[in-house]
């Protein structure tokens, strides 16, 4: 009995986990990427170039991710880059709009090269052009996926006097508006800073 409950568990856990998202539409999101070029200040273009990119982390993973099995097709990994320049040259977008995207992909990353590393620089561009705006988004969603956000946000794996500098300057502007927040922000700086291994987490993905 306790066997076939701890089967129907499992079960249940990965379809609940498969649920969460599916593939994204790779040649939707290459197009929209290639019409872009063209235009690149076009309200059109840069809508759909938004609403093709992947939507939480797990699509993001799963479509820059590197991979060296052989005749892996690796032409996504190799465009990361440009596509998120591309995200964060989407000007028209809504800032709500924009820093709900961030933090949906934000949350449940882990940090390492590439994909994930040009997503993090992304946000911390973001976050020292609209802080307000990120911030106020940040304080709508539940405090263990707040927590997520900020373990990603301050991953590295050396110390940072640039990281320092901007811990406190956040903190100092927020943690009377937002206490509660900047208490969970101080726990995962104080944890996440200059305290990830990216050798181990090679090994868990």
């Amino acid at each position: 009995m306790k066997q076939i409950l701890l089967t129907l568990l499992v079960a249940v856990f990965f379809t609940t986990a498969q649920a969460q998202y599916f593939p994204i539409d790779t040649a939707r999101l290459n197009n929209a990427y290639e019409a872009l070029l063209l235009n690149p200040q076009s309200y059109d273009r840069q809508m759909e170039f938004f609403e093709a990119f992947p939507n939480n982390w797990y699509e993001y993973y799963d479509t820059y991710r590197y991979c060296d099995k052989k005749d892996y097709d690796l032409s996504m990994y190799d465009i990361a880059s440009e596509h998120v320049q591309a995200l964060e040259n989407c000007t028209v977008i809504n800032d709500t709009l924009f820093s709900n995207r961030l933090i949906a992909l934000s949350v449940g990353a882990t940090i390492d090269a590439d994909a994930p590393n040009y997503l993090l620089m992304l946000l911390h561009s973001f976050m020292n052009r609209k802080s307000d705006v990120l911030v106020y988004s940040l304080s709508k969603i539940a405090k263990g996926h707040q927590m997520q956000f900020w373990q990603f946000y301050w991953s590295c794996i050396t110390d940072s006097d640039d990281k320092r500098s901007e811990f406190k300057k956040l903190y100092g502007k927020y943690r009377r508006k937002y206490p509660e927040m900047m208490k969970r922000m101080a726990v995962a700086f104080e944890n996440f800073h200059n305290g990830v291994d990216l050798s181990l987490l090679l090994i868990m993905l």
